[in-house]
């Protein structure tokens, strides 16, 4: 629009031209806004924050190594060194002796000398030489008397078609879905260190066998999940033959559960915890759990503070209100710190974060009142669901935070990079389950090779696999 353009529509119509520019005005900062945007002041992975010019990495490597030249080599002060603990008696395999040749002074001994005190154990960890057994079942045939028939022998109980027995089955499951290897990468370890040819089509074979052993204690995993007090829930990204899919978790303190599902829905989010879940779910604000009363709910205050930063980045009033509301979030997390690390007493955190909460409501009113767009709809929201910033001093054992499922989540995260998600339903069952073992092994100390070949063997054997929920 030319000058003499705008001068006539100005005088015909004044207010329609000051409408006009207050519209241009806030789509300019939503799209500063939006332009903003990272890892820091919202729910964005690192992973997508625009890539760093040449100069800001150089500053910011010469700011390290400023940091890193005030520090010696080695451990920092304070920092509790860890030793290796001696195996016991029982354990050591082999015992060689070895007394000194010769004295300082010059004397040679002789071995029958006086010993004084205990001798110094060194112990050293090693590798037998990788050989795989190979165990050949003959199976004859007879013929039989009475019909003249052959009659070939059957496979003993424990043994199947398969090629591979249990404990080798459990170490390809360990690799493709614990330590995240590709099928090619599985293949040749498997063949370079363990000693047995096997092709890529194997690999999956083997997988697929696992994944049927582990379906029932999935089953399992599900249903504690859907009875848990409180769970954290999240979701990330997935791939099934190059389609969008997206992969839910549901932790508790001792046992998770993942699922596949091609939405991020709310109907989604039902199908892991249940459409009658009775518990406590910390999430990240996402609307998919909004079917639960706010109650019910505890929201991560990692999140939320990475929204307040996002006002805490505006002009004016706005950015001096999101500046304080971050500073108290911030405290938040402080004061739940302090009473895990002080061993204080619950109602200790529920006094202590009194005032705060008064605060923050005083502050979110006044943004829910205030001339941004953005800060009043987020100060809104937020009000809405109030208490469920504030159910982990409510509840106990309830955390105020969801590092617990995003950590979780960084795993698999990892594994659809390096094996490109899936090709099929079958796929998708076999990640849901691998993953949810691996997950509770870890929060319940047990060594998830271990339990996969109890799981492989019970499958030779027709058993069912040992369940994963404690009792």
């Amino acid at each position: 629009m030319r000058r003499e353009q705008v001068r006539e529509a100005i005088e015909r119509d004044p207010e329609s031209v000051v409408d006009l520019v207050m519209a241009l005005q806030e789509r300019v900062e939503e799209l500063e806004r939006r332009l903003s945007q990272d890892s820091r002041n919202s729910s964005k992975p690192p992973s997508s924050d625009p890539p760093k010019s040449r100069a800001e990495r150089r500053r910011e490597a010469r700011e390290k190594a400023k940091e890193w030249s005030k520090r010696k080599p080695g451990g920092q002060p304070g920092h509790e060194g860890k030793t290796r603990k001696m195996a016991p008696p029982e354990r050591v395999d082999e015992t060689f002796e070895h007394l000194p040749e010769r004295c300082r002074c010059g004397h040679a001994f002789e071995g029958c000398e006086e010993r004084v005190g205990e001798p110094v154990a060194h112990q050293e960890w090693e590798l037998p030489p990788m050989r795989p057994l190979v165990i050949e079942h003959r199976r004859a045939r007879l013929a039989c008397p009475g019909c003249g028939r052959a009659r070939l022998a059957e496979l003993p109980a424990g043994v199947t078609p398969s090629a591979f027995g249990p404990r080798l089955e459990a170490h390809i499951a360990t690799l493709a879905g614990v330590l995240r290897l590709s099928r090619r990468q599985v293949a040749r370890v498997v063949e370079e260190m363990l000693g047995v040819p096997i092709s890529t089509g194997a690999v999956d074979a083997a997988t697929m066998r696992m994944s049927e052993a582990l379906a029932d204690p999935w089953k399992a995993l599900r249903k504690a999940v859907r009875e848990a007090d409180a769970v954290n829930a999240d979701e990330t990204g997935w791939r099934m033959a190059g389609a969008g899919q997206w992969l839910w978790l549901g932790a508790s303190a001792l046992v998770a559960c993942y699922r596949i599902d091609p939405t991020r829905s709310q109907a989604a989010a039902k199908e892991l915890l249940g459409e009658d879940f009775g518990g406590i779910v910390i999430s990240d604000r996402y609307a998919g759990y909004h079917f639960l009363d706010v109650l019910q709910q505890q929201l991560c205050w990692c999140h939320v503070i990475r929204q307040l930063v996002e006002l805490s980045e505006a002009k004016g009033a706005t950015g001096r209100r999101g500046a304080e509301l971050v500073a108290s979030g911030r405290e938040v997390i402080a004061v739940h710190r302090r009473y895990l690390e002080e061993g204080r007493e619950f109602a200790w955190l529920h006094a202590e974060l009194g005032p705060l909460r008064g605060r923050i409501r005083a502050l979110l009113e006044q943004g829910a009142r205030g001339h941004n767009r953005r800060e009043r709809s987020l100060c809104d929201a937020l009000l809405a669901e109030y208490e469920a910033l504030w159910t982990f001093c409510e509840v106990p054992d309830v955390t105020p935070t969801n590092n617990t499922a995003e950590r979780a989540l960084r795993g698999a995260v990892i594994m659809r990079k390096v094996q490109g998600g899936t090709q099929s339903e079958q796929g998708n069952r076999w990640i849901e389950r691998i993953l949810s073992v691996n997950e509770t092994c870890r929060l319940q100390g047990r060594a998830v090779l271990d339990y996969l070949t109890e799981a492989a063997d019970a499958a030779h054997h027709g058993r069912s696999a040992p369940s994963l929920v404690p009792p």
